[in-house]
């Protein structure tokens, strides 16, 4: 098993990023000091060099692990970095036995970019964790001189016990491949993954659809199908995909990447048969969630026979449909397959029960309104 098969297994049992540094020239134990320093020294941790770290050391909120080479007449090391202190006994032993396994091969050097991909992703991860939210990432990130250019964010999160998603080899390859052109892909957690894509790129490859003029957002939406799309089908698995507006990442990548998240949550909250989630149409759904819970009830118990509708999975889909096809009867009738009449005798049922007339902007304000709040109330 060699070291980049050993780096994905290690991710998908920790749960946390992995990096493997290798320690080269004579004498690697001095080498491996300095590298275990700088790293530290980067994420502004303190290293103690007081003797060499042994198999499993906790030093600079990590453990560090270390592979002999199999090549001869070499003094090489590889060091293999997790960003977790707090792995159980158990195992770190069976991190050990495994790491210990691994062989460099002769013509394998560690791809760097991945170093430098990892190291932004524990960052972000770790300011994620400690509610921060820097405007300008700091010049100790050495992939932030790429980051001034103008790019899309995406969010990739992978759920369930189905998952397959492959490590950082095998997503950046299908992603660059597909897209024939370079996307930088960074890892925040074992299942959640940071794609920044070129602006001009998604633009362009967008523009392609046989489409009338579109707007930018729309655009967006739909390469973030496109890409939700290959990703599904090349993976089993639960995804969830944000998008976010154009932005250089490395001023304001932090707050964007909250909002990412927050898309995410909120999309699953209030619209769980979608996976691709855009923070512009979730506006209402934001400021609905940060209702008070007294607030919310009291909402709902004023509008009289909102349970005989809104526990009818036809009439609340019906609903959904109309309001996503901005109450225009002609169109979300042929979203739903059905006839125009039968779209009416549906809202007019709607009236009967509620007193509330979707076909009028204040009634279908409320009634949007009280659709969202069950789902959180139900939450």
């Amino acid at each position: 098993m060699n070291v980049q098969e050993i780096r994905s297994r290690l991710e998908s049992i920790v749960g946390r990023p992995v990096e493997l540094i290798k320690i080269e020239n004579s004498p690697w134990q001095d080498r491996l000091k300095a590298v275990a320093s700088l790293h530290a020294e980067r994420a502004g941790d303190r290293f103690s060099t007081d003797g060499l770290p042994e198999q499993g050391t906790v030093e600079a909120g990590s453990t560090w692990f270390f592979a002999a080479d199999t090549r001869e007449a070499t003094e090489e090391r590889l060091a293999v970095r997790i960003a977790d202190d707090r792995l159980e006994p158990s195992v770190r032993e069976l991190i050990s036995l495994l790491v210990q396994s691994a062989s460099l091969d002769a013509g394998e050097p560690l791809p760097e970019r991945e170093t430098e991909v990892q190291q932004l992703g524990r960052w972000l991860a770790e300011r994620m964790e400690r509610g921060e939210s820097p405007q300008e990432l700091p010049d100790t990130l050495l992939l932030k001189n790429r980051l001034f250019a103008e790019m899309i964010p995406f969010l990739l999160i992978c759920e369930g016990a189905q998952n397959s998603l492959g490590g950082y080899e095998e997503l950046h390859q299908l992603l660059s491949t597909f897209l024939e052109r370079e996307v930088l892909v960074i890892p925040l957690h074992d299942r959640e993954w940071l794609l920044l894509v070129d602006r001009l790129d998604v633009m362009q490859i967008s523009e392609e659809r046989d489409e009338e003029e579109e707007s930018d957002r729309e655009l967006l939406e739909a390469f973030g199908l496109g890409l939700y799309e290959l990703i599904a089908s090349e993976w089993a698995g639960i995804f969830n995909l944000s998008v976010s507006e154009p932005l250089q990442p490395a001023y304001g990548l932090v707050p964007a990447l909250r909002l990412l998240k927050e898309s995410v949550f909120l999309g699953k909250t209030f619209h769980v048969t979608r996976n691709v989630h855009l923070p512009w149409e979730l506006g209402l759904e934001r400021l609905v969630y940060s209702v008070p819970a007294k607030q919310r009830e009291r909402f709902m118990e004023e509008i009289e026979g909102r349970a005989v509708v809104l526990e009818d999975s036809e009439t609340l889909t019906t609903l959904e449909t109309f309001f996503r096809m901005n109450c225009n009867v002609s169109e979300t009738a042929k979203r739903l397959y059905i006839h125009r009449n039968t779209l009416i005798y549906r809202l007019d049922k709607v009236k009967q029960e509620t007193g509330l007339d979707v076909r009028n902007f204040g009634d279908a304000v409320l009634m949007r309104l009280a659709v969202l709040l069950d789902k959180v109330t139900k939450d």
